[in-house]
């Protein structure tokens, strides 16, 4: 595992899977959702929390994903996330795997807005630290 990444497990649940009993391809989309959220939670600060501090959102404005195997129901998946950021844009590169089978990876670019003036902003600096990922033993 890289120094600056960050890890979320989850359980894939029936309503996930489609009648070939793998994951539907959208729900990709949701686990990288929730283990964005996750992140931030493990930084000391919920998504919420974030918005009403710093004023600001994220929009996504591209994902990439490439598919590799399915995904099964009950099986335990791993999010990997590697945050970076350049400017008023962050990219948030991932890779899910079942054990050692890598089910897809790719990237989630978001761009920074501000609750205040809807308009694109560039990064603070105290977000920029929010995005440098260190385990807590570190």
């Amino acid at each position: 595992m890289k120094q600056n990444q960050f890890v979320y497990q989850l359980r894939i649940r029936y309503s996930e899977v489609d009648t070939q009993g793998i994951v539907f391809n959208a729900n990709y989309l949701n686990y990288l959702d929730v283990a964005i959220t996750e992140y931030f939670r493990a930084k000391g600060i919920s998504y919420t929390e974030f918005m009403e501090k710093y004023q600001l959102d994220f929009h996504v404005i591209q994902s990439l994903i490439d598919y590799r195997n399915g995904a099964k129901f009950v099986e335990v998946m791993e999010v990997q996330l590697e945050p970076s950021y350049q400017s008023s844009k962050v990219f948030w590169e991932f890779q899910m795997k079942i054990g050692e089978k890598r089910i897809c990876s790719g990237i989630l670019t978001y761009i920074t807005v501000s609750h205040v003036t809807k308009k694109i902003v560039s990064l603070p600096e105290e977000v920029i630290q929010l995005l440098q990922w260190k385990k807590k033993d570190q």
